[in-house]
């Protein structure tokens, strides 16, 4: 089966390629070798095709003490399955965290798990 592309097909399916390598980091240069007239491009109909560009930000969301359940607190480091749990049961029964301090009257939290985790996390109400 010979496939036969149009040039709106070609250049489209090159801007795909090229799309593809840059938003994975990698760089291609061509030598420019000839100048072609500027010309309208004839449009291209691509169904079924899903592009996702990866996320390049090592930031991390901050994760909200007042909201979060107890598997969304997993996420932070140094805290497992009882010590969120023990998060949400504080919440519960107390409030809302109004300070970061607040959260040290959890069992199992202290100076350095606080340090740890304080740039992650947020106090919303």
């Amino acid at each position: 089966m010979n496939v036969h592309l149009v040039s709106a097909q070609q250049r489209g399916l090159i801007i795909i390629v090229a799309a593809g390598l840059a938003a994975s980091g990698l760089a291609l240069f061509l030598p420019k070798t000839r100048t072609l007239p500027p010309a309208l491009p004839d449009p291209i109909e691509i169904t079924g095709v899903r592009i996702l560009l990866p996320s390049f930000s090592d930031r991390q969301e901050k994760v909200n003490l007042n909201t979060a359940s107890a598997h969304e607190l997993t996420a932070l480091p140094g805290i497992g399955d009882v010590l969120a749990a023990r998060i949400v049961t504080y919440r519960e029964e107390h409030g809302p965290f109004q300070t970061l301090d607040t959260l040290k009257q959890v069992s199992g939290i202290g100076d350095k798990l606080l340090e740890k985790i304080q740039g992650l996390i947020e106090l919303k109400n």
